[in-house]
């Protein structure tokens, strides 16, 4: 029987290829250098997500769990050593996705994302100290430098997304409250000229 469905292998080639591309142009745009290593990282942590329907914990509704990280640590602290390596990398790779590409499905406050990016560079910054070769300098860059491929993330998030008007329009209240330079420059470049933002904290 004739198919159009392509292989799985196939799928996954094409969307590595695609986050490649796409990491490679907002760090070249935003001035961002990385290891070679370190960028493949990125792209291999993107892919696994496509590839993994429990990555995160979520709720009925598919929304992330707000105990997800209390969850990864408390199976760290009653795991051997090998495991807890394991589960070192996988709360760094939680953290850096949900504060990067996945910001918006928190739906919290902005100190709930910095708990997350504190807990997410301090995983990969202890996992350096216990592995040895190449891994090492790897962690250890997405530990010190966290926050900055989390913006990356960020911004690959909001370049894919936005894919109708009602996308930029989430886009434009989103900068109109946070006021980020980063979100202005991407309306610009969809012809978005925008107003001087409002600082929600200024009182008339």
């Amino acid at each position: 029987m004739a198919t159009n469905e392509k292989p799985k292998s196939e799928g996954i080639t094409g969307a590595r290829q695609f986050f490649a591309e796409e990491l490679k142009t907002v760090m070249q745009k935003r001035q961002i250098s990385a290891t070679p290593q370190s960028t493949e990282y990125l792209v291999d942590l993107l892919t696994r997500f496509l590839q993994s329907d429990t990555f995160f914990s979520k709720t009925a509704g598919g929304k992330l769990e707000d105990n997800v990280l209390a969850q990864i640590y408390a199976q760290y602290v009653q795991s051997s050593p090998d495991q807890q390596q394991i589960l070192l990398r996988r709360l760094g790779d939680v953290c850096l996705m949900v504060t990067g590409f996945f910001a918006d499905s928190l739906k919290r406050k902005v100190v709930d994302v910095d708990y997350y990016c504190g807990m997410g560079g301090a995983a990969y910054g202890q996992l350096s100290l216990h592995v040895n070769g190449a891994g090492q300098p790897v962690y250890k860059e997405l530990s010190v430098r966290f926050k900055t491929f989390s913006d990356v993330l960020g911004e690959m998030s909001e370049r894919t997304g936005l894919q109708s008007n009602g996308d930029l329009l989430r886009l434009y209240e989103k900068w109109l409250y946070t006021g980020s330079e980063r979100l202005k420059n991407l309306l610009s470049e969809h012809g978005i000229q925008t107003p001087v933002a409002l600082d929600p904290k200024t009182r008339h």
